[in-house]
Order: structure tokens, then sequence, then C-alpha cells
């Protein structure tokens, strides 16, 4: 419960660079295109962490390595909310590489202790990370003008350690241990050879498209907000918090959709419902019309992580758990560079309304690419259900 739990300061701190990222500009004299780099500099660092993960849960546990995690995230935000462009750059990346530690261990965690519901435990654990995402944009809002972002910063710095502390605490837990006891005698593919066929390759792209997807209209739906609404701070606010009310309201939502449909048909029609959002906050100029596009993608955009990595430990079974650090690095770099494009096609086109066609481009392409898992599935006669 403690680890669950810990998941939504997770929710804040992966989300937090979307909503400060009009006061970090005004304050560091970024315009989009170097706005943007911050994007690319966290997920550079949690495509780092997420590299090293895999290998590491199996050499300390996962219980170890998430403390460890949280412990890294305090000192980063304690960092961050002291610093000069510099120094935030290394903060945001500090940040970025504890995410690529916790994340994966914490999913990989719930996948391997819910077997029999992977998909349900994992949209219920991602659940809880989007109330901290939901949360984010609210207190960041309440802040005071002076000095507002330095406390939000003390405080989850504290609230951080305080994770780190308790998680420790906890007797370890390696997840390898936990599938070899399952079926000692399977013989382990070379990893290379799992990452290459079909469905490693076409997974590792839906990921890596999701999260830039998600990271590109999360992150930026606060800055088009402004500019379309007046530079109204509670602009800013109301449409992030209704993207990620969206994201929280489908996850909660998934386990209930998945008794009636598969965990592949689920994953199609939400990314049917992203795209429709996407196409609502880019073709109409109101203020209300981007609030409901950005709620409704949100919603369309919850379930697919966690049910793509829970058909994804399904289908590698024993396996997962060394093969799970390549699905945390594809969406790493996905995050990395999608939300970056965004900032680049706004700065040299000069409209913010460009940039944000490159998530609905990712929108489609996941479409079709989750049309092509399902055949491959389908084919080889291993079509999962939750």
């Amino acid at each position: 419960m403690i680890v669950q739990s810990g998941f939504l300061l997770v929710g804040v701190v992966n989300t937090l660079l979307g909503p400060i990222l009009p006061l970090l500009s005004e304050q560091w004299r970024m315009d989009d295109a170097q706005a943007g780099r911050l994007f690319a500099a966290q997920f550079a660092g949690a495509m780092i962490g997420s590299a090293v993960s895999s290998p590491l849960i199996e050499r300390l546990g996962a219980a170890s390595l998430i403390a460890g995690g949280y412990g890294l995230m305090a000192a980063a935000a304690a960092v961050l909310g002291f610093s000069d462009p510099g120094l935030g750059l290394l903060a945001v990346v500090g940040l970025g590489l504890a995410l690529g530690l916790v994340i994966p261990a914490t999913n990989l965690l719930i996948a391997e202790t819910n077997r029999r519901r992977r998909a349900a435990a994992l949209n219920l654990l991602n659940l809880v990370w989007g109330l901290g995402a939901v949360a984010c944009p609210l207190l960041i809002a309440s802040l005071p003008r002076e000095g507002g972002l330095k406390w939000l910063m003390t405080g989850l710095a504290a609230l951080l350690t305080g994770a780190s502390l308790m998680i420790a605490r906890r007797p370890r837990a390696k997840l390898q241990a936990n599938a070899d006891r399952t079926n000692q005698s399977s013989v382990k593919q070379p990893v290379w050879r799992e990452l290459t066929g079909p469905y490693a390759l076409m997974t590792g792209a839906l990921i890596f498209i999701y999260v830039g997807t998600e990271t590109a209209a999360g992150g930026w739906i606060a800055s088009y907000a402004d500019r379309m609404g007046g530079r109204a701070q509670s602009l800013r606010s109301i449409a992030t918090s209704l993207f990620w009310a969206g994201l929280l309201t489908g996850r909660f939502l998934a386990p209930a959709f998945l008794r009636r449909v598969s965990e592949g048909a689920l994953v199609l029609l939400s990314l049917c419902v992203a795209v429709a959002g996407l196409l609502i906050i880019i073709a109409v100029e109101n203020p209300f019309a981007i609030f409901a596009g950005a709620c409704l993608t949100g919603f369309g955009l919850a379930a697919v992580f966690p049910t793509t990595f829970a058909i994804f430990t399904q289908y590698f079974g024993d396996q997962a758990a060394r093969l799970a650090g390549f699905v945390f690095v594809m969406a790493s770099l996905g995050g990395a560079i999608m939300p970056w494009a965004v900032g680049l096609a706004s700065a040299r086109s000069g409209d913010l309304r460009i940039g944000m066609i490159v998530p609905l481009l990712g929108g489609v392409s996941m479409i079709a690419l989750q049309v092509a898992i399902i055949l491959h599935l389908s084919r080889a006669g291993r079509q999962l259900k939750s």
C-alpha cells in the first residue's frame, strides 16, 4: 500500500514541468524552443534511469531501487526550487533520472504481484498517479506570486524524503526471484532476440509515441490555453487540470471496461477518443472548446499505457522483468522528443496551434500501430485477455 500511495507523488513530479513552464519561462526569460528543451532534459534523464532499471532491480530489489529513486527525486526537487537556469536544468535531469528508476520498478512490482488481473491493477496504480497529476496544477495555481514556487518544491522534497524512508524500511522485493519460482525450468532467450520480434518493436513504437503524445498534450496545454484566453492564470490551471482529470477518470473506469472488451480493443477505442479530443483543441478557437478537448484527450489516453504494459508483461511472462527497461527507455525517448518538437514547430511558425499538430499526428499513428498489434496477436494465436 505504501508503494501505491507513493505513486501519488510520482504523478505530481512527473507532470510538474508543464504547469510551472509559464512561470519558469518568465523567470528565466525563455522562448518556446528553449522551454521545450526542459522536457528533453527531463526525459533524457528518465531514459538513462529506465535503461539501468532492469539490472538494478535484479541486483538491489525493487523496494530498494524505489526508495533510492524517491531520495534522488527529493534532492532534485529541492534544488529546482532555488536554482538559476543552469542549475535548474541539472535539477530537471535529476528528476527525470529518478522517475526513470521509480516508474518501471513500481509497475513491474504491481504486475508481478497481481498476475491474474494485471491490466486492472496497473490501471488502478496509474489512477493514483493521475490523482497527483490533477493535484499538481491546482497546487501551483494557489501559489503566492512571490516565493511560492520555492515553498512548493521544499514541501514536495520533504514528502518525497518521507516516502523514501518508509519504503526503505520494507523488505526487499526481487521481481526476478518471483519469476524464477513460477517457472524454474524456463530457458531465457537473449534479450536482443526478444526485442527484435515484431510484437516488441510495435509495442516499443506505440509506447514511444504514447508518452510523447501525453507529455506534449499535457505539458503544452497550459501555455496553449494561456495564449487563447488572454493570459489568465486560471485558464492555465483549468485546462491542465481537466486534461489530467480526464485521464484520472479513464483509469478509474478502465477495470469496468475490461470486463466488457478485450485489452487490445480497449486501447484502440481509447486512442480514437484521444484523437477526437486533440482535433477539438486544434480546430476551435474557444477556451471552453479547449477545456472540453483537453478533458476528452486525457480520457482517451488514460488506459493506453497501463493496458499496453499489462499485455506486454503477460506476453513475455517470466522474461518481462528483463525486457521492461526497453519499454521505459522508449517511453522516455518519446517524452523527450515530441514535446521538444511541439516547441520547435511553434517557434518556427509563430503559432503554438501548429505545434499542437505533433500530438495529433502521434494519436493517428498509434491507432495504426494498435490495429497492427491486434492483427499480429490474432494471427499468432496469442490474443490476451484480462
